[in-house]
Protein backbone atom coordinates (compact mmCIF):
# COMPACT_ATOMS: atom_id res chain seq x y z
CA UNK A 1 0.00 0.00 0.00
CA UNK A 2 1.05 3.30 -0.96
CA UNK A 3 1.90 6.17 2.25
CA UNK A 4 0.88 9.51 0.38
CA UNK A 5 0.60 11.32 3.99
CA UNK A 6 3.30 14.24 4.27
CA UNK A 7 5.22 15.45 7.21
CA UNK A 8 4.71 18.48 8.90
CA UNK A 9 5.12 21.79 6.63
CA UNK A 10 9.08 23.21 7.52
CA UNK A 11 7.69 26.52 6.37
CA UNK A 12 5.77 26.62 9.48
CA UNK A 13 8.71 26.82 11.48
CA UNK A 14 9.70 30.11 9.20
CA UNK A 15 6.58 31.44 9.54
CA UNK A 16 7.22 31.63 13.24
CA UNK A 17 10.49 33.24 12.75
CA UNK A 18 9.66 35.87 10.00
CA UNK A 19 6.92 38.19 10.88
CA UNK A 20 7.05 39.13 6.79
CA UNK A 21 6.06 35.77 5.90
CA UNK A 22 2.32 35.11 5.64
CA UNK A 23 0.42 31.89 4.62
CA UNK A 24 -2.00 33.23 1.61
CA UNK A 25 -4.23 31.35 -0.86
CA UNK A 26 -4.45 34.34 -2.97
CA UNK A 27 -2.38 36.45 -5.16
CA UNK A 28 0.73 38.10 -3.82
CA UNK A 29 1.22 42.41 -3.52
CA UNK A 30 4.32 43.08 -4.81
CA UNK A 31 6.14 45.69 -3.09
CA UNK A 32 7.96 48.94 -5.00
CA UNK A 33 11.18 47.33 -4.43
CA UNK A 34 9.78 43.36 -5.85
CA UNK A 35 8.44 46.01 -8.84
CA UNK A 36 11.57 47.39 -9.66
CA UNK A 37 13.30 44.06 -9.78
CA UNK A 38 10.61 42.69 -12.38
CA UNK A 39 11.07 45.61 -14.25
CA UNK A 40 15.11 45.36 -14.52
CA UNK A 41 14.33 41.69 -15.06
CA UNK A 42 12.09 42.54 -18.26
CA UNK A 43 14.30 44.90 -19.24
CA UNK A 44 17.41 42.45 -19.32
CA UNK A 45 15.94 39.21 -20.17
CA UNK A 46 14.68 37.96 -23.68
CA UNK A 47 10.77 37.66 -24.37
CA UNK A 48 11.47 35.06 -27.04
CA UNK A 49 10.22 31.60 -27.06
CA UNK A 50 12.53 28.99 -27.64
CA UNK A 51 13.46 25.67 -27.02
CA UNK A 52 14.49 25.06 -23.14
CA UNK A 53 15.28 22.27 -21.16
CA UNK A 54 14.21 22.62 -17.21
CA UNK A 55 16.78 22.45 -15.43
CA UNK A 56 15.40 21.53 -12.01
CA UNK A 57 12.38 19.55 -10.18
CA UNK A 58 10.20 16.63 -11.47
CA UNK A 59 10.05 18.40 -14.84
CA UNK A 60 13.84 18.21 -15.40
CA UNK A 61 15.11 17.15 -18.58
CA UNK A 62 11.85 18.34 -20.35
CA UNK A 63 12.10 20.66 -23.66
CA UNK A 64 9.51 22.84 -23.52
CA UNK A 65 9.03 26.52 -25.68
CA UNK A 66 9.49 29.01 -23.03
CA UNK A 67 10.14 32.76 -22.66
CA UNK A 68 12.58 33.47 -19.96
CA UNK A 69 10.45 36.77 -19.24
CA UNK A 70 7.23 35.62 -18.89
CA UNK A 71 8.58 31.41 -17.99
CA UNK A 72 11.24 31.89 -15.71
CA UNK A 73 9.57 29.95 -13.14
CA UNK A 74 8.73 26.98 -15.38
CA UNK A 75 12.59 27.11 -16.59
CA UNK A 76 13.96 26.86 -12.93
CA UNK A 77 11.34 24.41 -11.63
CA UNK A 78 9.60 26.95 -9.68
CA UNK A 79 5.97 27.14 -11.17
CA UNK A 80 3.49 25.10 -9.05
CA UNK A 81 6.25 23.72 -6.63
CA UNK A 82 4.25 23.19 -4.00
CA UNK A 83 2.53 20.28 -6.21
CA UNK A 84 5.94 18.15 -6.84
CA UNK A 85 5.79 16.27 -4.06
CA UNK A 86 1.93 15.31 -4.78
CA UNK A 87 2.41 15.01 -8.22
CA UNK A 88 5.63 12.13 -7.82
CA UNK A 89 3.68 10.44 -5.23
CA UNK A 90 0.26 9.87 -6.62
CA UNK A 91 1.22 9.44 -10.35
CA UNK A 92 3.77 6.36 -8.42
CA UNK A 93 3.01 3.10 -10.23
CA UNK A 94 -0.17 4.43 -12.35
CA UNK A 95 -1.32 2.60 -15.50
CA UNK A 96 -3.32 5.57 -16.46
CA UNK A 97 -3.05 9.08 -16.55
CA UNK A 98 -5.53 12.15 -17.60
CA UNK A 99 -4.62 15.44 -18.08
CA UNK A 100 -7.63 17.60 -17.64
CA UNK A 101 -6.37 20.96 -18.80
CA UNK A 102 -3.32 20.22 -20.69
CA UNK A 103 -2.43 23.55 -21.70
CA UNK A 104 1.49 23.31 -22.81
CA UNK A 105 1.68 20.54 -21.49
CA UNK A 106 4.11 20.03 -19.16
CA UNK A 107 2.10 17.19 -16.93
CA UNK A 108 1.16 15.45 -19.91
CA UNK A 109 5.32 15.70 -20.61
CA UNK A 110 5.89 14.32 -16.76
CA UNK A 111 3.46 11.22 -17.37
CA UNK A 112 4.86 10.13 -21.01
CA UNK A 113 8.93 11.06 -19.44
CA UNK A 114 8.51 10.09 -16.16
CA UNK A 115 5.94 7.61 -15.46
CA UNK A 116 5.59 4.38 -16.86
CA UNK A 117 1.72 4.76 -17.21
CA UNK A 118 1.05 2.64 -20.34
CA UNK A 119 -1.98 5.16 -21.14
CA UNK A 120 -2.17 9.09 -21.09
CA UNK A 121 -5.03 10.82 -22.06
CA UNK A 122 -4.69 14.68 -22.33
CA UNK A 123 -7.78 17.34 -22.74
CA UNK A 124 -7.54 20.32 -24.39
CA UNK A 125 -10.18 22.25 -25.83
CA UNK A 126 -8.42 26.32 -26.35
CA UNK A 127 -7.46 25.78 -30.17
CA UNK A 128 -4.83 28.50 -28.55
CA UNK A 129 -3.33 25.84 -26.17
CA UNK A 130 -3.43 23.41 -28.59
CA UNK A 131 -0.70 24.14 -30.88
CA UNK A 132 1.67 24.70 -27.61
CA UNK A 133 1.33 21.33 -26.94
CA UNK A 134 1.64 20.05 -29.90
CA UNK A 135 4.97 21.91 -30.14
CA UNK A 136 6.34 20.84 -26.61
CA UNK A 137 5.30 16.91 -27.82
CA UNK A 138 6.95 17.40 -30.94
CA UNK A 139 10.36 18.42 -29.10
CA UNK A 140 10.24 15.65 -26.84
CA UNK A 141 9.86 13.30 -29.41
CA UNK A 142 6.21 12.02 -28.39
CA UNK A 143 3.97 12.97 -31.03
CA UNK A 144 3.95 9.89 -32.39
CA UNK A 145 3.67 7.80 -28.87
CA UNK A 146 1.48 5.50 -28.95
CA UNK A 147 0.84 5.82 -25.53
CA UNK A 148 -1.05 9.21 -26.08
CA UNK A 149 -4.14 10.23 -26.53
CA UNK A 150 -5.49 13.89 -27.16
CA UNK A 151 -9.14 15.34 -26.82
CA UNK A 152 -10.40 18.56 -28.03
CA UNK A 153 -13.32 17.56 -25.74
CA UNK A 154 -14.16 19.80 -22.64
CA UNK A 155 -14.57 17.11 -19.92
CA UNK A 156 -17.66 17.62 -17.64
CA UNK A 157 -20.92 15.85 -16.08
CA UNK A 158 -23.09 14.79 -19.58
CA UNK A 159 -22.13 13.42 -22.84
CA UNK A 160 -22.10 14.97 -26.07
CA UNK A 161 -20.91 16.57 -29.52
CA UNK A 162 -18.00 18.21 -27.66
CA UNK A 163 -18.25 17.15 -23.92
CA UNK A 164 -17.27 13.99 -22.17
CA UNK A 165 -17.92 12.25 -18.86
CA UNK A 166 -14.69 10.64 -17.25
CA UNK A 167 -17.28 7.67 -16.08
CA UNK A 168 -17.94 7.32 -20.30
CA UNK A 169 -14.16 6.40 -20.40
CA UNK A 170 -14.25 4.23 -17.06
CA UNK A 171 -14.20 0.77 -18.42
CA UNK A 172 -11.14 1.28 -20.73
CA UNK A 173 -9.22 2.71 -18.02
CA UNK A 174 -6.40 0.64 -16.35
CA UNK A 175 -6.14 1.24 -12.65
CA UNK A 176 -4.41 2.72 -10.71
CA UNK A 177 -5.51 5.98 -12.47
CA UNK A 178 -3.95 9.79 -11.31
CA UNK A 179 -5.81 12.84 -12.67
CA UNK A 180 -4.73 16.42 -12.76
CA UNK A 181 -7.19 19.10 -13.97
CA UNK A 182 -6.81 22.36 -13.93
CA UNK A 183 -10.32 23.63 -15.62
CA UNK A 184 -10.10 27.22 -14.22
CA UNK A 185 -14.09 26.67 -12.75
CA UNK A 186 -15.40 23.51 -13.75
CA UNK A 187 -13.95 21.01 -11.14
CA UNK A 188 -17.20 20.32 -9.55
CA UNK A 189 -18.68 19.34 -12.39
CA UNK A 190 -16.33 17.01 -13.54
CA UNK A 191 -16.07 15.58 -10.56
CA UNK A 192 -20.18 14.68 -10.87
CA UNK A 193 -19.28 13.14 -14.06
CA UNK A 194 -16.83 11.18 -12.41
CA UNK A 195 -19.21 9.46 -9.76
CA UNK A 196 -18.69 5.78 -11.05
CA UNK A 197 -14.82 6.12 -11.54
CA UNK A 198 -14.25 7.78 -8.28
CA UNK A 199 -16.15 4.34 -6.52
CA UNK A 200 -13.30 2.71 -8.03
CA UNK A 201 -9.64 1.83 -6.12
CA UNK A 202 -6.84 3.02 -7.89
CA UNK A 203 -8.12 6.30 -8.70
CA UNK A 204 -5.99 9.58 -7.21
CA UNK A 205 -6.79 13.12 -8.00
CA UNK A 206 -4.52 16.77 -8.01
CA UNK A 207 -6.86 19.46 -8.60
CA UNK A 208 -6.55 23.34 -8.92
CA UNK A 209 -9.28 24.84 -7.32
CA UNK A 210 -10.24 28.48 -8.29
CA UNK A 211 -12.70 29.97 -5.31
CA UNK A 212 -12.92 28.61 -1.62
CA UNK A 213 -16.72 27.15 -2.33
CA UNK A 214 -15.28 25.14 -5.43
CA UNK A 215 -12.67 23.91 -3.04
CA UNK A 216 -15.14 23.01 -0.98
CA UNK A 217 -17.56 21.10 -3.06
CA UNK A 218 -14.79 19.60 -4.63
CA UNK A 219 -13.37 17.93 -1.32
CA UNK A 220 -17.16 17.00 0.07
CA UNK A 221 -17.64 15.51 -3.41
CA UNK A 222 -14.42 13.52 -2.76
CA UNK A 223 -14.99 12.90 0.52
CA UNK A 224 -18.53 10.72 -0.14
CA UNK A 225 -17.14 9.00 -2.20
CA UNK A 226 -14.59 7.56 0.42
CA UNK A 227 -10.93 9.76 -0.75
CA UNK A 228 -8.61 11.25 1.98
CA UNK A 229 -8.05 14.69 0.96
CA UNK A 230 -5.28 17.21 1.43
CA UNK A 231 -5.15 20.96 0.48
CA UNK A 232 -1.87 21.94 -0.75
CA UNK A 233 -1.01 25.58 0.57
CA UNK A 234 0.68 28.17 -1.33
CA UNK A 235 4.47 28.26 0.14
CA UNK A 236 5.64 30.84 2.35
CA UNK A 237 8.34 31.96 -0.16
CA UNK A 238 5.46 33.25 -2.40
CA UNK A 239 5.72 36.35 -0.92
CA UNK A 240 8.88 36.63 -2.32
CA UNK A 241 8.50 34.82 -5.78
CA UNK A 242 4.64 35.09 -5.80
CA UNK A 243 2.90 33.68 -9.69
CA UNK A 244 0.95 36.34 -10.19
CA UNK A 245 -2.18 35.18 -9.95
CA UNK A 246 -4.84 36.75 -11.88
CA UNK A 247 -7.73 35.76 -9.14
CA UNK A 248 -7.68 35.67 -5.34
CA UNK A 249 -7.93 31.45 -4.83
CA UNK A 250 -5.49 29.67 -6.27
CA UNK A 251 -4.37 26.29 -5.03
CA UNK A 252 -4.24 22.45 -5.48
CA UNK A 253 -5.88 19.67 -3.72
CA UNK A 254 -4.88 16.28 -3.70
CA UNK A 255 -7.24 13.51 -3.15
CA UNK A 256 -6.35 9.35 -2.91
CA UNK A 257 -7.73 6.22 -0.97
CA UNK A 258 -5.98 4.61 1.68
Amino acid sequence: MLDFTCGNDAADALRRFSPRVQQSSGPMICSPDMRALSWAKNLIVPAARKPRLIVFGPFQGITMELSLRHQSQIYLGLFEREVHGWLQRLSRGIQTAIDIGADRGEYTLFFLMRTNATRVLAFEPSPESLPLLQENLKLNSLVESNRLEISTAVVGDSDGARQVRLDSLASSMQLPCFIKMDVDGAEAEILKGAATLNGLGGVRWLIETHSRTLESQCIEQLKAAGFETRIIRNAWWRVFIPEQRPIEHNRWLAAWKA
